[in-house]
């Protein structure tokens, strides 16, 4: 044999050395999966808790710590093979709405849940997917967005089709369709103007957000008075979330690119006309998930350090409405105990 195609032998088998190893996880992550805060925190009515996800080894379990940060407490046993995702914290801040997600054989489920006093059962079947729910001010109807179908895709999988936002009533579990959209994408919800009113958004072809007025049946569409602001293809309005006086519509968007082309979010916000949008942070990463405090000018902001990696790394930060004052929340995670919200 040729010593060139001994060297291509070598380095092909090199090559496949090195893929196996990485892909079997000796050079990927040592610990399994992702360890770390979730994605979307939830801020208490009176701005002085919060309500999260944390992961151990891509396994989540909810948990809740004061806003100023310290030390947190479990809310829950995890169970096998199931995360804890998306709390909602009622008006009265005992109890929380949320999402269990697990990936099933034919499609991944997300089951809406509700916590008190130590416990949690299922709303919904296991089978209604559901991901995004909000309470009503009186703290005994949830809102939320669920599907009507599933659609096949590929691999014998389905996922998840035909959304429109329901009502239900916790205590008795009668629910009522509010919307007739059959959608295709429904990307988030919140309950505004004293239950009212519906914010909603839309993120299918293009992204917009919908005002629903809950007597009148009339729907209305925000968008961005001019997209210049963003830099992607079109304005991605992700997570919008409106301020408790209903004047300032908080949400994600590009606001630029990395050299290599990855896409920076950060926070903006407009009014209610799609007017005066201001760029309010400035992370240089993946800045999302806005949500207002009742009590102050401030939001809570959720940033990923490693949105272009394979693990996120999520934190949660304080800012001004203005991005002043910015400031990390720091959570110790302590050994699996329970506690309350």
């Amino acid at each position: 044999m040729s010593l060139k195609k001994k060297n291509i032998l070598f380095i092909s088998g090199v090559l496949i050395l090195f893929l196996s190893l990485y892909w079997t996880g000796t050079f990927a992550d040592s610990q399994g999966g992702h360890t770390g805060l979730g994605h979307d925190p939830a801020l208490s009515p009176n701005d002085e808790k919060i309500a999260f996800t944390y992961f151990e080894n891509d396994h989540g379990t909810l948990y809740t710590a004061p806003v100023e940060g310290g030390k947190a407490e479990r809310l829950l046993e995890p169970e096998e093979g199931k995360d804890d995702l998306k709390p909602a914290y009622s008006p009265d801040g005992k109890s929380l709405a949320f999402l269990r997600e697990w990936d099933g054989e034919e499609h991944l489920h997300k089951q809406l849940m509700f916590y008190e006093g130590g416990h949690a059962r299922p709303l919904l079947d296991k089978e209604e997917y559901v991901p995004f729910a909000d309470f009503a001010p009186d703290g005994e109807h949830l809102y939320f967005v669920k599907n009507s179908k599933y659609t096949e895709t590929y691999n014998d999988r389905t996922q998840p089709n035909g959304f429109d936002i329901y009502k239900m009533n916790i205590n008795t579990g009668n629910t009522e369709q509010i919307t007739d959209m059959n959608s295709v994408s429904i990307s988030s919800l919140q309950v505004i103007e004293g239950g009212e009113k519906l914010m909603y958004s839309t993120s299918y072809e293009t992204s917009s957000i919908k005002i629903l007025d809950l007597q009148s049946e009339e729907t209305k569409t925000i968008l961005p008075e001019s997209s210049d602001y963003s830099e992607a293809q079109s304005p991605a309005l992700s997570a919008p979330r409106l301020s408790p006086d209903g004047k300032v519509i908080a949400f994600a968007d590009v606001a630029s690119k990395t050299e290599n082309g990855t896409f920076q979010y950060e926070i903006f916000t407009m009014n209610m006309d799609g007017e005066n949008i201001t760029q309010a942070t400035n992370v240089d990463d993946y800045a999302s998930n806005p949500l207002f405090f009742q009590n102050s000018q401030q939001l809570l902001i959720t940033v990923d350090r490693n949105f272009a990696g394979r693990q996120p790394d999520y934190e949660y930060w304080i800012v001004e409405r203005d991005g002043s004052n910015k400031k990390e929340i720091h959570i110790e995670i302590p050994e699996h105990e329970t506690g309350a919200p």
